[in-house]
């Protein structure tokens, strides 16, 4: 990947978020502000420290993530908070009066995978039947040889080396 921010992959949504709940969450993206502002997420300190980056696609199918809303460090808790407290069955939501156009029947499956602007963690986000989890991938054993520097001793030799017969002896 290149240093320039690049994210792959989606969260599938069924069925699809109906027109309040892509409201709302536009809302919530365009507010700036943070999760905890949220109306489930005032004075629950389980919810994130951070604004929320996961946009609906124009159908409400599927989210995708914007790098340029949020750090990627955030992309799991985030995306917990948005199927735990919006989108389930049994979401925490469920009952509020401000998100009384709200269903609460959906089922978020799928992966993203990629790293922020500068950020040289790759990320991988993965849901399956409402269940979020989140990983970091290893990078290729070429980037960390060519950053890998072995200490040498004293002697020029690398601290592995035993020498069993000195040169020019």
């Amino acid at each position: 990947m290149t240093p320039e921010s690049r994210f792959t992959g989606c969260i599938r949504i069924q069925p699809a978020l109906n027109d309040a709940e892509c409201d709302f969450l536009l809302d919530v993206l365009d507010s700036d502000g943070t999760l905890r502002g949220t109306p489930t997420g005032r004075g629950d300190q389980d919810v994130p420290f951070a604004r929320l980056a996961w946009e609906p696609c124009p159908e409400g199918c599927c989210l995708q993530w914007n790098p340029y809303l949020e750090d990627p460090k955030w992309m799991v808790e985030s995306l917990r908070f948005v199927v735990d407290h919006l989108l389930r069955p049994g979401a925490k939501g469920e009952g509020h009066p401000r998100l009384a156009g709200f269903t609460f029947d959906h089922r978020a499956s799928g992966v993203v995978v990629g790293r922020g602007l500068g950020d040289p963690t790759t990320r991988l986000i993965t849901v399956e039947a409402n269940v979020v989890t989140g990983s970091v991938v290893p990078a290729p054993c070429e980037e960390v040889s060519a950053t890998y520097q072995p200490a040498r001793s004293q002697g020029g030799r690398f601290d592995n080396v035993i020498e069993f017969r000195p040169r020019r002896a």
